[in-house]
């Protein structure tokens, strides 16, 4: 089956793309609402557009969220929110993506990701229509390492808005780093190595833990997920490859234990184990840094919102995924998630 895009699909990984889209929009949602005696509470109506948008050479449709900004003098942020008209710029104007190499532009077509099957979650915003511009990957053909521009076209004598990006290429996990069947022996480092394109900077890894639980009830499959370590970024700038080993066998089974339910009356029984690589571009890199840079004890608490735009609030950046999947564990480390201090409770078989 070709693989849709995934740009708003739900993930519990550094690029969850809901966590990433939602601030933004909510900070310009009340645009004029922060408490400041230096602040005019209600500024004149300015058109901010809000964009957000990755593209990934696995996608088989790349889409682009369009929005803007709306409090109007006198309005009420949270009734003009459900206005699916306050959200949306009209159909005449253009959303391109253009080959920086060739100068090639191409058109996003306007949709609702409704009927793409891309539901907006629920929330303070009107949910449809849901507007996402659209261009299928065999249409616009993009590469690794391309350097592109995204282009807006509002009209009305208004300046085009536009970020440039590089498309990150795929990655590709090396085998035997970790070996499957995997060693997790408590004191022994996993290593993870990984080939990627020079442009891909800031790293997800991820493991899915697939099991089947059987019961007086029946039997049903169940997956866990555990972040072995998220924002990573590489040693050095354009390195094609990736190392990291700071994480021990233990590890897995203290995050096991901790986050399945001891059952005496249930067996459990392993069913497989994928580990999934993700990797961000430049733009995500410096979103997590100013993040990082504006939260905690020795913070402003005033997060400002990050923008790679010539105008307006947003992201536009590339990111590419993998899945290796099919692993399984060794018979040691089986023996120690049967019978181990941090799961033997859990009565796997």
């Amino acid at each position: 089956m070709p693989r849709k895009n995934a740009t708003f699909a739900a993930s519990t990984s550094l690029f969850d793309m809901t966590r990433l889209l939602f601030p933004a929009l909510a900070a310009l949602l009340l645009l004029g609402s922060a408490c400041s005696t230096d602040f005019e509470l209600e500024a004149p109506w300015k058109d901010i557009p809000i964009v957000y948008g990755f593209l990934d050479l696995q996608d088989t449709a790349h889409y682009i969220r369009l929005e803007k900004a709306f409090l109007q003098p006198g309005g009420n942020a949270n009734q003009i929110a459900q206005i699916a008209d306050s959200l949306y710029y009209p159909p005449s104007v253009t959303v391109q993506i253009e080959k920086r190499t060739t100068g090639q532009r191409f058109t996003l077509q306007r949709v609702d990701g409704n009927t793409e099957g891309y539901p907006r979650h629920s929330g303070p915003f009107a949910t449809a229509p849901n507007y996402l511009y659209k261009i299928p990957a065999s249409v616009l053909g993009l590469v690794a390492e391309q350097p592109v521009r995204l282009i807006i076209n509002r009209g009305s004598g208004l300046p085009a808005v536009t970020a440039d990006t590089r498309v990150l290429g795929p990655i590709t996990p090396r085998v035997t780093s970790p070996a499957n069947p995997l060693n997790l022996d408590y004191n022994r480092n996993l290593l993870f190595i990984w080939e990627c394109s020079p442009s891909a900077i800031i790293f997800d890894i991820r493991m899915r833990i697939h099991y089947r639980e059987v019961g007086p009830s029946g039997s049903e499959n169940k997956t866990l997920e555990w972040a072995i370590k998220r924002d990573l970024q590489k040693a050095q700038p354009n390195a094609d490859n990736v190392r990291f080993d700071d994480v021990k066998g233990e590890d897995f089974f203290r995050f096991v234990g901790a986050n399945i339910e001891p059952a005496a009356s249930r067996q459990r029984f392993l069913q497989g184990i994928d580990l999934v690589y993700t990797a961000g571009g430049a733009e995500l890199r410096d979103l997590i840094q100013l993040e990082r840079a504006n939260t905690g004890i020795t913070s402003s608490q005033a997060i400002p919102v990050y923008s790679n735009l010539s105008e307006g609030r947003g992201i536009f950046s590339s990111r590419s995924s993998v899945v290796r999947s099919g692993l399984t564990l060794n018979s040691p480390a089986m023996d120690s998630l049967r019978f181990g201090i941090y799961t033997r409770q859990l009565n796997f078989q």
